[in-house]
């Protein structure tokens, strides 16, 4: 499988610098779905693509002195496609497609909508059939092009991941 998330999959995981309030209960479930993703992700092997436009978003809070050595750990991690001439073609219909929905799938703010876009056609032009996202609009824009996905609740595969998640053990 080759997938693609967006930025708030590693923000809600953890693994980079955010400015959510740590101890809502919200924020921890997020915290758990995230990491259940990831895991499962890795343990089937899957391709992990984190477009480099996810990337951008993830350095915003970022000191200049450490974007480097996060820079260095995504890219370890993960496959970060550009937003290339493909990727620019497919973003292209992507927005226009978009204009097609319904109005209350579609975004309110034009930033968004332009960051989402170049996220998911990154995606889809470097290979991606699945997108996860716990962005509803994100999700329903990736399934123009691809299957998508919210953050899952649990693991099939290790019921006892989710245990061993909240407990601080993984």
């Amino acid at each position: 499988m080759i997938a693609g998330i967006d930025s708030m999959v590693l923000v809600y995981a953890g693994w980079v610098p955010s400015k959510n309030p740590k101890h809502s209960s919200k924020y921890q479930e997020l915290n758990v779905r995230a990491q259940l993703l990831l895991h499962k992700l890795f343990r089937e092997k899957a391709l992990v693509l984190l477009p480099t436009v996810a990337i951008s978003e993830l350095l915003v809070p970022v000191p200049k002195t450490e974007k480097g050595t996060l820079i260095a750990a995504l890219t370890e991690k993960f496959i970060c496609p550009s937003f290339d001439v493909k990727a620019a073609a497919i973003a292209a219909d992507l927005w226009s497609q978009h204009r097609n929905m319904p109005k209350d799938v579609q975004y309110d703010k034009r930033h968004v909508l332009r960051a989402d876009v170049m996220i998911v056609a990154s995606a889809y032009a470097a290979g991606a059939s699945d997108f996860y996202s716990h962005d509803q609009k994100c999700r329903d824009l990736a399934k123009l092009l691809m299957k998508a996905h919210d953050l899952p609740t649990d693991d099939p595969g290790d019921m006892f991941l989710k245990n061993d998640i909240l407990s601080g053990d993984v």
